[in-house]
């Protein structure tokens, strides 16, 4: 079974902007495949900024197709994450 976790990070005005995706692959949270994307679905620099909260991924979908990205770009993320899992550098 997967484990995911879906951080979600807030503008100024405390609107969420960005999602943090992790697939918890392994014991070291350091290795886990992660990512960011802003909500139009395009990939933005991991960062280390602070989350606003952590959502579960029936919330963290609503807000990345709400925000203007695709339920298929969603796919596309957890499949990358899932192959760097498969092949870590």
């Amino acid at each position: 079974m997967e484990r995911w976790t879906f951080l979600i990070l807030a503008d100024d005005a405390g609107e969420p902007s960005q999602i943090r995706m992790f697939l918890r692959a392994g014991d070291d949270p350091g290795s886990w495949p992660s990512l960011q994307v802003a909500l139009d679905g395009s990939e933005v620099p991991l960062d280390q900024v602070q989350k606003d909260y952590e959502a579960p991924e029936w919330k963290a979908r609503e807000i990345f197709v709400t925000g203007g990205a695709t339920e298929d770009r969603w796919e596309a993320l957890k499949d990358q994450l899932r192959e760097a899992a498969r092949n870590p550098v």
